[in-house]
């Protein structure tokens, strides 16, 4: 992998919220995982309040890139985005160096679908498509990538095994490549 220095530089885990308030209720906690870490991890939340220019709050901020310019210089190890967002970034000009540098730099490992019980009919077929596309755009093939699903309304065991093999699906690759993350929320604390 690519660095300036000690920066990682390139999108090295790619996670696809389905609503832009699901990316924002994020950031305090990558802020608080990443700030040790500054320079070295960053994080971008990009999405369509993603300012086009760099100011000076960037500064009080140097783990998180808070800016499309800044994101397409240096793209950042941690990208959160949504759909729209990424299909833009595929198709967009202005925005083909965030995938040329992590593409350069042979980063991509990761992919976490958030809400993933929400894709569904049309909206999976459309999701399965893009995330095929990312992954041939940053030129990977799928075995490569870890697919990781999100859902804090399946619980069970065998729900848990149909969400595998549902990304799978989505992602076109064994269900051994995909990790279905589970959990449950300690009340007692």
């Amino acid at each position: 992998q690519q660095s300036t220095g000690t920066t990682l530089i390139g999108v090295q885990a790619l996670f696809l919220y389905p609503l832009n308030a699901l990316i924002n209720s994020q950031k305090e906690r990558l802020d608080s995982w990443t700030r040790e870490l500054s320079p070295h991890v960053r994080f971008c939340l990009y999405n369509g309040n993603t300012k086009e220019l760099p100011d000076s709050t960037d500064k009080e901020h140097p783990n998180e890139i808070l800016s499309r310019q800044l994101l397409r210089q240096e793209p950042a190890p941690i990208l959160m985005t949504n759909a729209t967002m990424l299909e833009y970034m595929l198709v967009r000009q202005e925005d083909r160096p965030i995938i040329e540098i992590s593409k350069k730099n042979n980063t991509l490992r990761w992919i976490v679908l958030d809400e993933a019980h929400s894709y569904i009919g049309s909206q999976a077929a459309e999701i399965a498509l893009l995330l095929r596309r990312v992954v041939q755009a940053f030129g990977k093939k799928s075995e490569d990538i870890r697919f990781v699903a999100t859902s804090a309304t399946i619980g069970s065991k065998e729900a848990n095994l149909q969400l595998q093999q549902y990304l799978a699906d989505l992602a076109g690759v064994p269900t051994d490549n995909v990790l279905v993350v589970t959990g449950r929320r300690d009340f007692d604390r």
